[in-house]
């Protein structure tokens, strides 16, 4: 591995290992609280999760570089832990120039050991699911070198997951055989692997004559995750790309061995030879999808009832033009909260997501970020007034930007109020993120800069540390 230059004001270098030593986060002047974490740094929002806390407190997070600035060569894939007791950050490079490509950031797990597995692949790159395990309990400084299970298919997204009540079994789900989400095994801590089952099936044949199916593109549901921990898996997830399906949004989960609609009636087992009778639909619609309704998931959490919650986003303006990534359409995006009380589904629009990111993934929003311990607060990112729909302005340089906001609601979704994190920015805030951690405080993780495609962005992560 190659050795990283002295990033200024903010770490110094230990060349051995392409370690960056622990030194405190550089404050950002134009947002209260808030520090930067890591530079140089991006991530998609279907790998999960993709933020820890360990029971000791490190908060651990993978980035891939998305430029070359900063000390960090475009491609770079590194693990960067916030401990946020003594509030200091260090980084290690898990794999030089990996991948130019946003998707390719870790699911990671803390290991009943204290020890950390991080899971990677590259977006359809190859066939292989690469992890690398941390020698020592909650300590990012030093990995096993990186294992690679060739997973039968090309492989896109890594989305982790510990079920203590499967002799700690540990799930790896991707988007593998069938361009369809595929779990694969690991019986001994994440060392060795296997291949598990597929969760669904979605190929063309199931859609050729659909009116819902733009003929672009296609054949591959979108899905997040979460768990207990303890026996289930909980998934919700669309038809297909949004740019080639109008989605619905559906709910299910796994649970000793069988799946389930949202209301627990067994649809099925998961399909150990590499097939599966089961479709999208086949689950609890949550979310009836339309031309000017077309929804694409964003984030999944369990309450304290092990009760879902679910934010996600709608394109309601493109109609006219579905799927031909035309600059006159994804102008209008919302976002959506959704509950399930233990009966059924209340779902409710939450707020104004703005304009798409950029032309050619006109579904592509600032997002969502649910908090794991909190139902009732999320954050978005916009560059619209969350109630009003107005555009952003700033006041610093004229321009449109995507902004913070912090909601909190009292009636399970149906009405928020809205609190800005950020505003009048110079550069743009996405992808938030708040981390599971048990405590009175909260993390809120978003990156921050200019993002022109997955494989061209210039990006920091960025943190505030807040009480709940």
């Amino acid at each position: 591995m190659k050795p990283v230059p002295v990033l200024a004001a903010l770490v110094s270098l230990i060349i051995s290992g392409a370690q960056v030593a622990p030194s405190a986060p550089t404050p950002l002047s134009d947002v209260p609280g808030a520090v930067t974490l890591k530079t140089n740094g991006g991530w998609c929002w279907y790998q999960g999760p993709r933020t820890i806390v360990t029971k000791n407190g490190q908060l651990v997070f993978t980035t891939i570089a998305g430029d070359s600035f900063g000390g960090y060569e475009a491609g770079d894939l590194w693990a960067t832990a916030w401990d946020l007791n003594a509030n200091q950050v260090s980084h290690f490079e898990l794999h030089d120039q990996f991948h130019r490509d946003d998707h390719d950031v870790a699911g990671l797990l803390e290991r009943p050991d204290g020890r950390i597995l991080a899971i990677y692949g590259k977006h359809g790159g190859d066939q292989l699911q690469r992890s690398r395990i941390t020698t020592r309990p909650a300590d990012i400084s030093a990995w096993s070198e990186e294992a690679q299970f060739d997973a039968g298919e090309r492989y896109t997204y890594s989305n982790v997951f510990q079920l203590s009540q499967e002799n700690n079994r540990i799930y790896n789900f991707s988007r593998t055989r069938g361009r369809n989400p595929n779990s694969s095994l690991s019986e001994d801590g994440g060392k060795t692997w296997r291949y598990g089952w597929r969760l669904l099936s979605w190929e063309k044949t199931d859609y050729a004559d659909d009116p819902r199916y733009t003929g672009i593109d296609g054949s591959r549901p979108y899905l997040r995750y979460a768990s207990d921990g303890a026996d289930t898996i909980h998934f919700v997830t669309t038809d297909d790309h949004p740019r080639a399906y109008d989605n619905s949004i559906y709910h299910g989960f796994y649970c000793n061995g069988k799946l389930h609609d949202s209301g627990g009636k067994i649809l099925g087992e998961p399909g150990s030879d590499g097939t599966s009778p089961l479709k999208p639909n086949s689950f609890t619609e949550l979310f009836k999808g339309g031309p000017d309704r077309v929804a694409w998931t964003v984030d999944l959490e369990l309450d304290k009832n092990d009760h879902p919650y679910t934010a996600f986003s709608v394109q309601i303006d493109g109609a006219v033009g579905r799927g031909q990534r035309d600059p006159r359409f994804g102008q209008d995006h919302r976002y959506y909260y959704a509950r399930w009380n233990g009966n059924a589904w209340q779902v409710n629009e939450m707020a104004y997501g703005g304009t798409s990111l950029y032309t050619r993934e006109s579904d592509y929003t600032g997002l969502v970020a649910l908090d794991p311990q909190d139902p009732n607060f999320v954050v978005i990112a916009t560059n619209a007034h969350p109630k009003r729909g107005t555009p952003l302005i700033s006041k610093a340089d004229g321009k449109r930007h995507w902004e913070l906001y912090r909601g909190r609601t009292r009636n399970r979704g149906k009405s928020w109020r809205w609190t800005a994190i950020t505003s009048n920015s110079t550069v743009d805030n996405l992808r938030p993120n708040i981390p599971s951690w048990d405590s009175a405080q909260r993390v809120i993780l978003w990156a921050r800069g200019d993002l022109a495609t997955y494989q061209d962005y210039r990006l920091d992560i960025t943190g505030i540390l807040e009480n709940r």
